[in-house]
Formats: C-alpha cells, structure tokens, sequence
C-alpha cells in the first residue's frame, strides 16, 4: 500500500523569488526565510517521496465568489502554472510537471467512500500557492503533484476542524492506494496576512502579533483541541484578510493526528509578514522549534 513519508507546512509569499534574485542585497531576514526553504528541501529529498500531494488555496485566480468549490482535486495530464500575470508581476517562473492521475481519481472516489464529496478539475492552473512552494522544495519538476484547492478566502468557509478532519482522511485515502507510491504533503499557507487595506503593513511595526504567538505555542505543545476550535474563518480573519491560508495548516496537523512538529521555524521581520516553516516524518534533522524576529 501507499504510504506518507512526510508532511510539511510552508509559506508562499510570491515576493520570494525577488529574494533570490537579489541575492546577498536582500535584507538578512528574508535570506535566511530562503535558507528554511533549503533546509525543508533536503529533508523532502532525504524522504524519497513518489508523489507530491500540494494543499493550497487559489487567491480567487480561477475561482470566485460565484462558483467556489470548498475542497477541489486537480485530475489533468500536467499540473502547469502559475497564471502569466503571477510570472510577469512576481518574477515567478514556469511550473509543468507530471500530475499523478491515478492517485487523484483514487482520492476522489475514496473521499465519496467517506462522505466527503470533492469538487475536480481537467481545466486549471497552479497559483503561486502551489508553485512558490514547489520552485523551492522541489525545483527539478521531476516528482508528479496532485494539486488540492482549498477555499480559505470567500466565505462560507469550512472551518478548522474540517481541515483537520480532511488531512486526517486524506492520508487514509492514500495508505488505501494499492502501490508502494511513497506520498508526502505540502500544505502551503499562512500565519498572519494581509493584502490590501490597513493591516497590510502591520509586520513593519509588529513582526509577529499576539495571533501569531499564540498558535504557535499551540501547534508546539500540541494543544490541538484549542487551536481548532479558535481557527474559525471570522477569527483569522480578524488579524488579516490572508490569515485564513493558516487553515491549509490544519489540514497537514490533521494528517499527522495533531503530532508536535519535528521541526518547527518562524521568521518574524519588518520586512514582510511572519513566515512559519514546519515538518513532521522521514529525513526530519535534529529537532528544533525557535521563533526569529529581526
């Protein structure tokens, strides 16, 4: 059977390749943010994984408050993106690699087993909440992904206990798969985000906030009954328009089985909103959970 040899949460800021491109000019902070997503693809290598199973939302590039799935299942040939004006805006480059086919159609017909009824799609692109993400922990494009929209951002939005529930279910899907496939997860989120509008900016003056510290400490200490039943939609909304990208988080603590992480990295700066890092499984390095704030 199919197994899952890791799991991993990641930020996607599409402002990261800028980061790159500017090299040693870029502000310390940033760089070392880059560094995490080096550290994170040596273990993603380490952890020999078949497949990519990517958990993102779509920032409403596709879909929109008039037809919105709340868990969708990428099934085409390829998994290509992001869409030309993330490329042009962001620096972006090109994403296009296999899509393994078989396992989504399994996760779709498992999931109907299970009374969660998916949405899917032929016709589609990666947003940057998928490709940022996989630029960095898996550059080669040489692993096949299966793409999972979530709907973090038009409400209604289901809430963090269904994200952890579907994490947990998911990674009974695949342990269901009749392969010896080895899977890992990325769920691509956020901790505190804003765009547009007077919070935007608030990591300038305050790195990480009161929110950010509090869930933190949650997701290290393993107090998951708490973490879930605060992270309603209309509560990380509160702290920022973006902040319920933290929900694709849930789902990766709900495959673990709300684990303590193995490793755990949070890089709070002025000079962009906190980026939390976090992995559980094979080819995990020593253990750590540190909070930087420059």
């Amino acid at each position: 059977m199919a197994s899952v040899v890791q799991v991993l949460c990641v930020p996607h800021d599409p402002t990261f390749s800028r980061v790159v491109a500017e090299g040693p000019a870029a502000p310390e902070p940033l760089r070392r943010t880059i560094a995490e997503y080096a550290v994170l693809r040596e273990q993603l290598a380490a952890a020999q994984p078949d497949v990519l199973v990517v958990v993102s939302g779509d920032h409403f590039n596709q879909w929109f408050y008039d037809n919105m799935p709340t868990f969708l299942i990428g099934k085409a040939a390829r998994a290509r993106g992001p869409f030309p004006h993330e490329q042009q805006m962001f620096g972006l480059p090109a994403w296009d690699s296999a899509l393994e086919g078989d396992m989504a159609r399994h996760l779709l017909r498992q999931g109907f087993q299970r009374s969660i009824d998916f949405s899917y799609s032929d016709d589609f692109l990666l947003d940057h909440g998928f490709t940022v993400p996989l630029q960095f922990l898996r550059p080669e494009q040489d692993l096949p992904v299966v793409p999972i929209f979530t709907n973090v951002m038009a409400p209604p939005v289901a809430t963090g206990r269904r994200f952890f529930d579907l994490g947990a279910a998911v990674v009974e899907m695949i342990e269901a798969h009749p392969s010896n496939l080895r899977v890992a997860i990325i769920a691509s989120g956020h901790l505190t985000n804003a765009i547009g509008g007077p919070q935007m900016m608030d990591f300038v003056t305050e790195p990480e906030n009161a929110w950010d510290r509090r869930v933190w400490s949650q997701l290290l200490a393993g107090d998951t009954e708490t973490l879930l039943e605060e992270s309603t939609f209309e509560a990380l909304a509160a702290v920022g328009n973006g902040t319920p990208g933290f929900l694709d988080y849930l789902f990766a603590l709900g495959a673990v089985g709300g684990e303590v992480p193995a490793y755990a990295e949070m890089i709070a700066s002025r000079f962009g909103p906190p980026a939390g890092f976090l992995a559980w499984g094979a080819g995990i390095a020593v253990p750590r959970a540190e909070v930087n704030v420059a």
